[in-house]
């Protein structure tokens, strides 16, 4: 690993436009480094902002949202990117892979087309070429008679083979980074172990750096040496995967890690943490997750607690976890 991050997030925050012209906001004070061939996690319930965290390091936001602060890639900040560099860098230097295949692939055009199509465009091969190559990636992602499946559509192919395609167009130009998004959402245990087993495999084979968005803890684990944990666009836990799944800091990492289904005996009952996450425009004073808090206090209704970095390595943002950490 180089001394510089590959992505080096700082003071990132996004706000979306609302009908009555105010602005809400949705991230917040995001901050994070991911070097070159190393693996960040990113978790937390739906509605926490993963996957606009996502969307706003490939410049993807919608036109009524707006980012503050740096994304820089080797040095370079994307948020002042015009849009035609962006289209230079995405696919080349970040790839993605979408939450859902089926809405994220063309169902007018064939797999193999949409593989080459970035290779055409990217480093300037025939089509001919490109397609061949596709027919690689395809063997790649472990399509069975890849040639002939590579002149199918999205609709003739399973949901799992629809991943691997979305897999082989993320790694078609061999990105500096990959950001998977939720790459496991709706396919059953066995196709999910295989979907990750080729994802690690072909990111480890080319070097990438991977952010991996996940609700799935048992997914983060298997795959990220770091875990960012996000509540209500909110950065509240990051470090050593290892660290935060063991002996999490934070009460919301802690609710995470108890919800994790178990095997339990009869009369046993699954772990929740109460209430729901509140919408961005009506999140509680201080402590964005003091209304679902088991262990808050009235110092965390206060005022929002400050980001923390601990003497083991990791940050969090908790007036407690601080308070313990100063003892």
């Amino acid at each position: 690993m180089t001394d510089a991050p590959l992505l080096s997030v700082r003071d990132l925050s996004v706000s979306i436009r609302l009908g009555d012209g105010r602005r809400v906001p949705i991230l917040t004070d995001m901050a994070f480094d991911l070097d070159a061939g190393d693996t960040l996690g990113v978790v937390g319930e739906s509605g926490s902002g993963k996957s606009l965290l996502a969307l706003s390091i490939m410049g993807l936001l919608p036109g009524v949202a707006e980012a503050t602060g740096t994304i820089a890639l080797d040095g370079e900040n994307l948020i002042e990117a015009s849009e035609e560099r962006l289209c230079e860098i995405r696919g080349d230097r970040i790839g993605m892979i979408f939450q859902e295949p089926m809405t994220a692939l063309n169902p007018a055009m064939t797999i193999g087309d949409q593989i080459a199509e970035g290779l055409v465009w990217h480093r300037g091969l025939s089509w001919r070429d490109a397609r061949a190559q596709a027919v690689d990636l395809l063997d790649q992602v472990r399509i069975p008679d890849a040639k002939r499946r590579a002149k199918s559509y999205p609709h003739e192919m399973s949901g799992g083979q629809r991943q691997r395609v979305g897999i082989a167009i993320a790694l078609a130009l061999k990105p500096a980074l990959l950001i998977a998004d939720e790459p496991t959402t709706a396919l059953d245990v066995t196709v999910q172990a295989e979907v990750l087993d080729i994802l690690g495999e072909l990111a480890g084979e080319y070097g990438m750096a991977l952010m991996l968005v996940s609700h799935d803890l048992g997914v983060i684990a298997r795959m990220c040496r770091r875990t960012l944990v996000l509540y209500a666009g909110r950065r509240m836990e990051e470090g050593a995967t290892r660290d935060v799944l063991t002996v999490p800091r934070n009460p919301y990492t802690r609710g995470l890690i108890a919800a994790v289904p178990k095997r339990i005996g009869d009369g046993g009952r699954l772990s929740t943490i109460r209430g729901t996450v509140p919408g961005f425009d009506r999140l509680p004073p201080g402590c964005v997750f003091s209304d679902r808090c088991p262990d808050v206090i009235d110092a965390c209704r206060a005022g929002e607690p400050r980001w923390t970095s601990l003497a083991d390595g990791r940050g969090v943002r908790c007036i407690r976890a601080t308070e313990e950490e100063a003892k």
